[in-house]
């Protein structure tokens, strides 16, 4: 049903407006459309449902992915302060947190075209990875417990759908940055997992400094240290 209206929904901006219009920067074309049939009050309200979905969109993407930096805390594969969680409302307050913190960071970058572009292809390496990682484990791991088993059709289009988007914006303008963000993400997560949570290779003295931080995180948020 949400892909069918989405269709839907991008069939009638192409009926309605034509590509020179639609490829204008400074053109909205939710509010163009909306303009072009409903006035200035269509515009209003197209600003106004805008606003609302993003809005429930972004609070839908915080609780998500707060919860995925959680559950990684939780299983050793991020460093224990990640998998705390606030004793009173349940949720992961530090993996929330350092959300808000990244997406400060992300803000002050520069404009929004370089922030929708370095945020989303920096996902969708990992989005990959993971959906990659599903099919090759329905295979190697075959009896391996799983609480959700999905179809492998649905890894497959995804790890095929993401490759293309890891692949093609390397032929366009923004080569170097989709690379910066890329070398960022590696230099500093490979070291961090191999200094503070690979059991073979992590320092103890890390590994001490990393349950300090932990303990003093949740006595100041009132949280609980879950590792497991």
């Amino acid at each position: 049903a949400v892909v069918s209206t989405q269709s839907t929904g991008v069939i009638s901006y192409h009926t309605v407006l034509d590509m020179a219009t639609m490829n204008k920067e400074d053109v909205a074309v939710a509010s163009a459309v909306a303009e072009k049939y409903l006035g200035e009050s269509g515009v209003i309200f197209f600003a106004a449902a805008v606003a609302v979905s993003a809005l429930g969109n972004t609070m839908c993407a915080l609780l998500a992915t707060s919860r995925y930096l959680q559950a990684a805390g939780a299983q050793g594969v991020l460093p224990g302060v990640f998998g705390l969680i606030s004793r009173r409302f349940r949720t992961p307050v530090f993996a929330i947190g350092y959300m808000c913190l990244a997406t400060v960071l992300f803000v002050l970058i520069g404009d929004l075209s370089t922030l929708i572009n370095s945020a989303t292809y920096t996902s969708f390496a990992f989005t990959t990875l993971c959906s990659i990682g599903v099919v090759v484990m329905r295979f190697t791991k075959p009896d391996h417990p799983r609480p959700v088993k999905v179809w492998i059709v649905f890894p497959l289009v995804t790890a095929c759908f993401g490759v293309y988007m890891f692949v093609i914006p390397w032929f366009g303008s923004n080569t170097l940055l989709n690379g910066l963000w890329i070398g960022i993400t590696i230099v500093g997560g490979v070291p961090l997992y191999f200094l503070c949570v690979n059991k073979k290779y992590r320092l103890s003295a890390l590994v001490k400094l990393s349950d300090r931080v932990t303990a003093t995180a949740g006595r100041i948020l009132n949280s609980e240290v879950n590792i497991q």
